[in-house]
């Protein structure tokens, strides 16, 4: 069985006596909680390129600060 057959049967095991409204609130929860992943997969990466810029820069300063002495 893959995993994630596994995870969804999981899922349906624990949410098959719930309300519909439970069910509702359980889908914002779940779109939240998506969103959520994706902003930070998007912030991880534009630190990770900021980080990469802000060290391009150090060694170009560093370059051009020995090119002076």
């Amino acid at each position: 069985m893959q995993i994630s057959q596994k995870y969804k049967e999981e899922i349906l095991n624990e949410v098959k006596d719930l309300s519909d409204e439970q069910i509702d609130n359980l889908m914002k929860i779940i779109h939240i909680f998506k969103e959520s992943i994706i902003r930070q997969k998007e912030h991880d990466f534009d630190l990770k390129r900021e980080f990469r810029d802000w060290d391009n820069l150090s060694d170009e300063a560093l370059l051009n600060f020995e090119d002076a002495l």
